[in-house]
């Protein structure tokens, strides 16, 4: 539904371009959602974008950049001057301002930064230090912080003043003399604690909290076992610097699991899409076919010590890829559990001798079934019962490996500080492909004289 609201209000910003009539666009465009609107300014060409954004006032501008794809917002900003930019870069939260200032040209994003209003800049410039994938990257500076002997009355009056948008937790955090963090304060409390009942006695003072430097991926798990909307940041002084809103979770989240999901099937880049440019796409992906080229020919590799028993039996060649594609699907099913579970910090290394016995035991009652079933199969196609208990027996040793291989190869990479998601499928690929042809063709050459 949102993509054809999205569809139907791009032909009429189309429609207006055409005619010349600009602001007819921009009042199209801002009919819709500012997600669906960011959605829709960058389906439109880039000279269609450029007839747009001059007209736009920098409150309008901050919105679409905040909801851009990080690519997209910074390409866009590029072609802002200094001066634009600077403007609307003050519209913005602090966290998404130094995101764009993070992408930009080095000199581009000094001159805009130098042109910013000079309190807007300070909140900024401390968050351009961190890299984007830790809690530094992630936090924002526009946060509340009370000192424990403010009453309850005080930190409403603050927070009348200070009228925080919809989007700002209402978390107060409480910091001492030397700004570290000791408790926090939610809404609810001060509005129902006594007018003059100080911060200190209603604040919680277990508060789950993080170092600058902590990755995004344990910050959004930490975030979700505890059911956070917010998040504080402290230094390694335990000083406050800054909060992780939720929103910014979200985001994490989802490039987190993306990050996963391509890595899983051998696509090094979380930021390739469908319609990015060949030649990355090329660049990105073509390396990983080559390795799985090398793996392939240590497959078969396998199968050419059997080239003998292949010869006699030619039938060996039409069932030992059942063999090793179970083998496989069963591998990556292993895989992605085990990965989920390091991702989610339900697994660890010490864990791994009982998590690959009861995977070996799972893989034992697959291989019993779905070995059963391919024994029957092969009989009753070929009518050779003895190949149907090979092939079965195969199966069976097969499945066990891939189970203890998705098991074990992704928690040894763990254990290295290697990405367990990145090169463990090729490895366990690897392994069932070599023990599937190893087993089939091994046992078919030791029950040759019975096969023919």
């Amino acid at each position: 539904m949102e993509q054809a609201l999205i569809d139907a209000t791009l032909e009429r910003v189309r429609a207006a371009l055409e005619a010349g009539q600009v602001d007819e666009a921009i009042t199209a465009l801002t009919t819709l959602h500012p997600a669906d609107r960011a959605d829709a300014f960058a389906d439109l060409p880039r000279d269609e974008q450029e007839e747009i954004l001059p007209r736009l006032d920098a409150q309008a501008t901050a919105d679409l950049l905040e909801e851009l794809e990080g690519p997209e917002a910074a390409e866009v900003a590029a072609h802002l001057s200094p001066e634009t930019l600077a403007d609307v870069l003050d519209e913005m939260e602090p966290d998404e301002a130094a995101d764009i200032l993070g992408d930009l040209p080095p000199e581009q994003a000094a001159s805009a930064l130098a042109q910013m209003d000079a309190s807007r800049a300070d909140e900024v410039l401390p968050l351009l230090a961190h890299p984007d994938d830790t809690a530094g990257g992630l936090m924002t500076s526009a946060f509340y912080a009370l000192r424990r002997q403010t009453t309850a009355q005080i930190a409403i009056d603050f927070l009348r003043t200070q009228r925080p948008d919809a989007e700002t937790p209402y978390y107060l955090y409480v910091v001492d003399r030397f700004q570290k963090l000791i408790g926090i304060v939610g809404l609810r409390d001060l509005i129902v604690a006594e007018p003059q009942a100080t911060v200190e006695s209603i604040m919680k003072r277990d508060v789950v909290n993080v170092p600058v430097g902590t990755d995004q991926e344990e910050v959004a798990r930490l975030m979700s076992r505890y059911d956070l909307a917010a998040l504080p940041v402290v230094d390694g002084d335990g000083k406050l610097v800054g909060v992780i809103n939720y929103d910014a979770i979200v985001d994490v989240i989802e490039e987190e699991a993306t990050e996963d999901i391509y890595r899983l099937a051998n696509v090094s880049d979380g930021d390739l899409q469908v319609f990015s440019p060949v030649r990355l796409s090329v660049r990105r992906r073509l390396p990983w076919l080559l390795v799985n080229l090398g793996t392939a020919f240590l497959a078969a590799s396998v199968i050419s010590l059997f080239e003998a028993t292949i010869a006699k039996l030619a039938v060996l060649a039409v069932f030992q890829s059942i063999v090793a594609g179970q083998g496989g699907n069963a591998g990556t099913q292993t895989l992605a559990m085990v990965v989920r579970g390091l991702a989610l910090g339900e697994i660890e290394f010490k864990d791994a001798w009982r998590a690959m016995a009861r995977e070996a035991g799972i893989g034992l009652i697959h291989g019993v079934t779905v070995g059963f079933f391919v024994a029957i199969g092969a009989w009753l196609w070929r009518g050779i019962p003895i190949l149907g208990l090979v092939i079965g027996l195969a199966m069976v040793g097969n499945l066990i490996a891939a189970g203890i291989a998705g098991t074990l190869v992704p928690l040894t990479l763990k254990a290295l500080k290697l990405d367990p998601a990145l090169a463990s499928a090729v490895i366990v690929t690897t392994v069932t492909d070599c023990v599937g042809f190893g087993l089939f063709l091994g046992l078919a050459t030791l029950f040759l004289p019975y096969l023919k």
